[in-house]
């Protein structure tokens, strides 16, 4: 199975959609999803992950779908990590949080579950402050946030929507966006 999922084309959201449906193979499932990332060729230099887990997140990656927003940022996090050199990893609602270094699905495990408002100014602030070298900030939302969207100091940023929200943040402020994750 693994080496078979070298060369699958799965979406990472796949591997978590899996795992929830068949939590007994959790672990085959993510040794699967790990094996199909390794060959992948690494992003150079420091990123910095900030995952929104405020209370929107927890609406519906689309209409047919049994996961939330939150699983596609968590699965899309999931699969840059393995790809990064150096990640730090933050989770933001209200306020931002620091996550322990994890893999695979434990990293999905401490990114946690939606809550709160919504404060990516505070989130790419903090971000700016305990990595100001950050060769890349990459940002996972639904872009809609309760504060103004400050520029980042790394050298590019993104953000990535995993929301059919047509009005988002941070447009004029130098970011890359991301959209039509649903």
């Amino acid at each position: 199975l693994c080496k078979r999922a070298g060369r699958a084309k799965m979406l990472p959201f796949q591997f978590l959609s899996a795992a929830r449906m068949n939590p007994q193979w959790e672990s085959v499932i993510e040794e699967a999803m790990l094996a199909s990332l390794a060959g992948m060729e690494k992003l150079k230099g420091k990123t910095v992950f900030l995952v929104d887990v405020s209370g929107s997140l927890g609406g519906s990656l689309s209409a047919k779908s049994q996961l939330n927003r939150l699983d596609g940022a968590a699965a899309l996090a999931m699969l840059l990590r393995e790809v990064c050199e150096n990640v730090s990893i933050y989770t933001f609602e209200s306020s931002t949080h620091i996550v322990p270094d994890r893999r695979g699905f434990a990293l999905r495990d401490a990114i946690g579950r939606p809550r709160g408002g919504t404060d990516l100014g505070n989130a790419v602030t903090r971000a700016n402050k305990d990595v100001p070298d950050a060769d890349r900030l990459i940002i996972f939302t639904d872009e809609q946030s309760q504060s103004a969207v400050g520029r980042s100091t790394a050298k590019k940023s993104y953000i990535m929507n995993v929301a059919d929200y047509k009005a988002g943040v941070g447009y004029d402020k130098g970011y890359v966006h991301i959209s039509g994750f649903s």
